[in-house]
C-alpha cells in the first residue's frame, strides 16, 4: 500500500499545482464510521472490486497534490476578509465546489517566481463516507494513515514558477506554475525517476501524460487531467488562495497498441485542491492544502455507478498537507 499512497498523492498534486490520533476523535471520523457500518450490506458486499483490478486502481491512486496544472486569477484582487475558499478549506466543507471556471489560469504572486525545493506533509486523512468508499477499504486507509501521517514520509520534489505572456493586460505577463516540469519532479519522487514516460499536453484546462508502471510493466497507464472549475482569492497580507476542481480520467495507453477498439478507463474521478500560501519571505513560502475527491457517475461501469449513489455527492477521501517551499540555490 506505501506505493499505492505515493501515487494517489501524486494524482492528487497532478490535480492542481492533523495527526491519525487526532483523526480518531473528530466528530467527523465518527460520522464516518457509522456511515461505514451502515455501507456493510449485501449491497456494499457487490462493490467490492476484484482483487486484481484494485490492485491495478491502487497503484494508479497515489499520482494526484501538489501541481498546478491550472482568463488568469489575479493575486491583485484583494480581498478583505476570510475568502470561501479559505472556509471551505478550514470548515472541511462536503458539498462540490459552488464556484465555476472563473479564470483561465492561476495569476501567482510575483515572489513565486523561481526554483523551489518543495517538502509535502500529510496532516490528517479523513473518510467522510465511510472506509467502504475509500479507496482500498479499511485496508487501504490504515495504510495510508500509518506512511502518510504516523509515519512521516514525507514527499520532497523541485518545483518551479515561470513567466508567461498573455496577462490580463495585452501584452502583460504573469507568474505560473511550470507544469510539465513540476509534473515530472512529483511523479520522480513518488514512483520514481523514469515514471513520466510521454507529457502530451501541459496547458492550463487540460494535463495528459503517460506512465510506465513499477516493476518494468509494458501496461502503460494513460493520465488525463481536464479543468472543470478555477477559483483564486487573496488578502491584504501575504497570503495568496487557489483553487481548481479537475475530472481524473486514468486509462491503459493506446499506445501499447493504437488499433485496439476504445476501453472503459481504469478511473474516473474529480478532485478539489484548495491551497492557502504564505508567503513567509522571499526564500521561504508555507501552504496549507487541502484535497476532497468526489466520485463521478458511470453509464458503463454498474460498481462505479452505485458506489457514486452510496456517496451522495460528498467526497469519499479528504487531505490535508502542510507543504513548504524553500528557494534552491
Amino acid at each position: 500500500f506505501f506505493f499505492e499512497d505515493k501515487m494517489l498523492r501524486f494524482l492528487r498534486s497532478l490535480a492542481l499545482l492533523a495527526t491519525a490520533s487526532a483523526y480518531s476523535s473528530s466528530p467527523l471520523h465518527r460520522a464516518s464510521s457509522a456511515a461505514a457500518s451502515v455501507q456493510k450490506d449485501e449491497c456494499i458486499d457487490q462493490l467490492r472490486l476484484p482483487t486484481d483490478r484494485r490492485a491495478v486502481l491502487a497503484h494508479i491512486a497515489a499520482l494526484a497534490s501538489a501541481l498546478a496544472i491550472s482568463q488568469p486569477a489575479c493575486s491583485a484582487d484583494v480581498v478583505q476578509s476570510q475568502g470561501t475558499l479559505e472556509e471551505r478549506s478550514v470548515q472541511n466543507s462536503l458539498a462540490p465546489p459552488p464556484y465555476g471556471m472563473e479564470v483561465s489560469d492561476i495569476f501567482y504572486p510575483p515572489a513565486f517566481q523561481g526554483s523551489w525545493k518543495a517538502i509535502s506533509k500529510t496532516t490528517d486523512i479523513i473518510a467522510p463516507c465511510g472506509f467502504e468508499l475509500f479507496t482500498g477499504g479499511k485496508a487501504g486507509y490504515d495504510s495510508a494513515v500509518q506512511t502518510e501521517v504516523k509515519e512521516g514520509n514525507d514527499l520532497e520534489y523541485k518545483a518551479r514558477f515561470v513567466t508567461l505572456g498573455g496577462g490580463e493586460n495585452a501584452g502583460s505577463t504573469y507568474v505560473a506554475a511550470d507544469r510539465e516540469y513540476n509534473a515530472k519532479e512529483i511523479a520522480k519522487a513518488a514512483m520514481g525517476a523514469y515514471s513520466v514516460v510521454d507529457t502530451l499536453v501541459a496547458t492550463p484546462n487540460r494535463y495528459s501524460c503517460v506512465l510506465a508502471p513499477p516493476g518494468g510493466s509494458t501496461n502503460l497507464i494513460s493520465v488525463d487531467i481536464l479543468a472543470i472549475a478555477r477559483k483564486s482569492e487573496s488578502t491584504i497580507s501575504e497570503k495568496f488562495i487557489c483553487s481548481e476542481f479537475v475530472r481524473q480520467i486514468v486509462s491503459p495507453a493506446r499506445r501499447n497498441n493504437p488499433n485496439a477498439p476504445p476501453v472503459p478507463p481504469l478511473s474516473v474521478k474529480e478532485i478539489e485542491t484548495i491551497s492557502m500560501y504564505d508567503v513567509v519571505g522571499k526564500d521561504e513560502i508555507r501552504c496549507r492544502q487541502r484535497t476532497a475527491t468526489f466520485l463521478v457517475p458511470s453509464q458503463t461501469d454498474p460498481i462505479a455507478f452505485k458506489k457514486w449513489q452510496l456517496s451522495q455527492g460528498k467526497p469519499v477521501d479528504v487531505r490535508y498537507y502542510d507543504v513548504v517551499y524553500t528557494r534552491a540555490v
